[in-house]
Parts: structure tokens; sequence; C-alpha cells
């Protein structure tokens, strides 16, 4: 039962244990969670160490943010520091270098004010102001075609600060200023786009990916493709054989894009269409082998299809190319998501115990905040091993969801002796 009651977060000696382990590793928050409520004689003095190992983290972390002229996150550190226990005069040292550094900053700004701008090169862009909204903007394009990068900064700075809106949250406002420039160049369609899914306008924000699409061609600009884009706000749309006529028709000119061919993994599965999902899946794992969404998503799409040894092999798949000690066998960490839904098709098939104890150690090592989905898990190792109280934990389980969830039915199908007896 210690695992399960770790997974569940009700031993105390087994929280103390990893309190201590989280002091030692300076992660103070996360050990004063533990310990707060805890009835252990030992929690006060640890608890009073996480404290006031959060007052330092977080006057550092003020006076650090001061420095560099982030006032508002400096403020929110120091407030922070005080909650945990600051003293005043700790407090007031900090607040002293928030001052200095308003003071420094002003006396910048007014040199620079009687200073004449010197061009640097022949670039127009980086020979602007150091305050002008387009050499923030110009930070954000460094993944984009040269040629659209510079139409883009010909749009001047009055479409650099509307863009900037993006950035800082006002999505809504940003898309109604950028309706001044989609008439001068489609390039600030992309933009308005962006700015269209911010603000909840998903029609419109398909309606300029579609015509950006198709006046200056679906491409890769930084990380994201312009037509996964437009059929992943399709597919919100409700529009899913639509988004993978996009997707599909963009393979076909020969665009070999892994993102693309996901982006038609996935919504094959959404259609349902579950064969090709399936040898679309494999076909792309053999380009992308440690993909890890891959694998999860091959292992949905055999659990849709009722093939659960298939989806487990899938899953092991996933975790053979992962490690908790990426020291020996790579850099990657093990595949918390591909761990769970290993253990609890396991679990639920009550197949392969062995295996099941090693992912339970695993995720005990890698889980600090336990989910619905570990505590799904417990239960359903409970089940298994005849422990007393399954119903209880059954129905803890479907008190946490609300009508409509799908994780309801998986509940009924695993528990439904103890939840209608």
């Amino acid at each position: 039962m210690g695992l399960l009651a770790r997974l569940f977060g009700t031993d105390p000696d087994a929280r103390l244990k990893k309190a201590r382990r989280l002091l030692e590793v300076r992660e103070f928050n996360e050990a004063r969670l533990e310990l707060e409520g805890l009835d252990h004689a030992e929690a006060a003095p640890l608890l009073e160490q996480a404290r006031q190992g959060l007052v330092a983290m977080n006057l550092d972390e003020a006076g650090g943010r001061f420095r560099s002229g982030d006032f508002e996150g400096g403020k929110e550190h120091l407030e922070l520091a005080g909650v945990f226990g600051a003293t005043a005069s700790q407090l007031r040292d900090v607040r002293r270098i928030a001052r200095e550094e308003r003071a420094r900053l002003q006396a910048e700004q007014d040199a620079k004010a009687n200073e004449a701008v010197v061009p640097e090169g022949n670039d127009p862009l980086w020979a602007l102001p150091p305050d002008d909204p387009r050499i923030r903007y110009a930070l954000l394009l460094e993944g984009w075609p040269d040629d659209l990068r510079e139409r883009l900064a010909k749009l001047g700075p009055d479409f650099a600060k509307a863009v900037m809106l993006i950035e800082e949250g006002q999505g809504a406002r940003s898309f109604e200023l950028l309706g001044a420039f989609v008439s001068k160049d489609p390039v600030a369609r992309l933009e308005r786009a962006r700015a269209a899914v911010q603000a909840g306008e998903l029609p419109a924000a398909a309606s300029d990916l579609a015509t950006f699409g198709e006046q200056l061609g679906h491409q890769r600009i930084g990380n994201r493709h312009t037509a996964v884009s437009l059929a992943q706000v399709l597919a919100q749309l409700g529009r899913a054989p639509e988004a993978l006529a996009v997707v599909e028709a963009q393979i076909q000119t020969g665009d070999a894009d892994l993102g693309l061919a996901g982006m038609r993994v996935s919504l094959l599965e959404a259609l349902g269409t579950l064969d090709k999902a399936e040898s679309a899946a494999t076909q792309l794992l053999q380009k992308a082998p440690k993909d890890q969404g891959l694998y999860r998503m091959l292992s949905r799409i055999r659990l849709g299809r009722g093939d659960r040894r298939g989806a487990t092999q899938a899953l092991e798949g996933s975790l053979a190319k992962t490690c908790s000690n990426p020291g020996k066998c790579g850099n990657q960490p093990f595949d918390v998501s591909a761990g769970r839904m290993l253990a609890a098709l396991y679990l639920e098939d009550r197949r392969e115990p062995a295996r099941v104890d090693e992912l339970l150690v695993e995720l005990s090592r890698s889980v600090k905040q336990p989910t619905w989905d570990d505590r799904y898990i417990a239960a359903l190792k409970s089940r298994n091993d005849g422990l007393p109280g399954v119903d209880r934990l059954a129905r803890h389980l479907v008190n946490e969801l609300t009508p409509g969830d799908p994780r309801l039915a998986q509940v009924q199908r695993a528990f439904a002796p103890q939840l209608t007896g």
C-alpha cells in the first residue's frame, strides 16, 4: 500500500521523506506544499525551512528583476517574499534596488533624448531607433523567409505595434487594427489570423489563413506551418473533413513537412478513419522514430480499433525511446503520459503485473503532483490486489468528473461491480 498511499498523498512518513528530498534540491515551494497541513512532529521545522528558502529565493529574484528593468515582475516576487515571512528590513533593502534602477534608467533615457540616431550598416530595419516597435517585431521574424520579412517591415511601425499587441495578449485590439494592412499586402493576413485565434474569432482566422495560402502558398514559417494552422482552426470549427482536405492537398504538392503528416494522422483519427490513421502513423514513425506523441496517438488509434495488445506495444515502443537516467541512455526523460496509459491498460486487462510494478515505480519518481489518472491507476492496482475500499476509491473517481466526461465510461467498465454493488 506504500506506493498507493504516495500516489494519493496520504502517507505522512512518505510525504515527510519527499519534503526532505525537495529541500535538499532547493525545491522549496514543492516542499511547502507537502508539509502544509501535515500532522507530523517533524513537519513544523521543515515547513519553516521551506518558507525561509522561499523568502530568500523571492528576494533574490525580485532584486534581479528590478536590476533588469522588470519592475512588475520584481514587485510580484517582493510581495511573495512578504507572504512567506520576509522581514520589513529585507523588503526595504530590495525596494532600494528598485528605486536606484528606476533613477538610472530615467537618466539613460534623458541622455538618449539628446543623441542623434546613427544608422548601423545598410539594413534600414536595424538602423531604426532602439525604441521603435519594428525592432521588437523584427526579433519575432527570424524564422520568416527573407522576402516575406522585408514585406512585413515595409508595412511600418503602426503594423509592428498592432502585431506586438498579440504578444501582450490583446488579440481583439490587434485584430481590429490589422484590418487596415491586409489590403496593402496579403502577408499581413497571417498575423491577423494569429490575432483572430487569440480573440476567439475562428471563422475570420480560417478565412485569413486560407487567403494567405492561396496568394502566397502554404509554407513553414518559424515553428508553424500555415496549412497546419488552417487545419487546426477548421477542426476547432467542426470542419474536420475540410481540414483534412487542406492538409492532403498540401502534401500532394510534394511538401514533406513532418508537421503536416502528423496533422493528417490526427485528423484521420478524429474522423474515425482508423485503418488509414494507423497506416499513416506507422509510416510516419519510420521518419520520426523518437516522436513520443506519435506513439501515443498510434496507441489511441489501435484502442479505437479494439486492438489493446497493439496499443500496449505502441506505448512500449515510446518508452523504449525514453529513459529516466538521461546520462546513460539519451536525452529524453521518462514519458509520463505513455507510462500512465500503459499502466492503466495493463491493469484494466489484469496483465503483466511485474511490468506494472516497474511502471508504478517510474511514475512515483516522475510525478510531482498526482492527477486523476494517477488515482485511477492506484484504484485499479487496489482492485487487482484485492485490497479493501475499492468501491470508495471508484466512487471518488466518478465524483471528480463532470457529466459527459468520456472517462466516466472508463471507470464504469473497470469498476462495474464496485459501483453497482
